[in-house]
């Protein structure tokens, strides 16, 4: 008694589909939410670890979840640049309104990073472009020992 189609794999079926795939997809590259939000204002979706499951086992959900995440951070960027016009206020012991200027940089500075990791060609810092040239270093290490040893003579 053999099967024509696939050899069951045993455990529960999945409730992957294209169509909640591209739902989820189009959820996260439209929203600054993260995963655990919007699984939480979802209630017919899988829970997270089913969602990185899914990201694993189908290729086509891998490829379009890692774009609605790179979406995701433009919407991000529009996100932070609210949060700067819109200076965060609370009133002071004495009654008077105050800007709560710590909190706006810790959540602009969160925003920015998030979006460097996100979409790091664009948003992250250049700081980190190192040179892959081993004869260029060589060269240096070289010339600096040459130095070295002439200052040594001259002391």
């Amino acid at each position: 008694m053999t099967s024509t189609g696939a050899k069951n794999k045993g455990g529960r079926p999945t409730k992957y589909t294209i169509e909640l795939g591209d739902e989820i997809c189009e959820a996260i590259a439209s929203s600054e939410l993260g995963l655990c939000h919007l699984v939480d204002r979802n209630p017919h979706w899988p829970d997270r670890a089913t969602i990185f499951t899914w990201r694993r086992v189908h290729e086509e959900f891998r490829h379009k979840y890692t774009k609605a995440k790179e979406d995701q951070t433009e919407v991000v960027v529009e996100y932070m640049q609210e949060l700067m016009n819109e200076p965060h206020r609370y009133i002071d012991e004495k009654g008077e309104m105050r800007v709560d200027v710590p909190m706006l940089r810790l959540k602009t500075d969160t925003w920015k990073w998030h979006a460097g990791k996100l979409k790091p060609k664009k948003f992250g810092d250049n700081k980190e472009q190192q040179t892959n040239n081993p004869v260029i270093h060589e060269d240096v290490m070289k010339r600096r020992r040459e130095l070295d040893e002439k200052n040594k003579k001259e002391c």
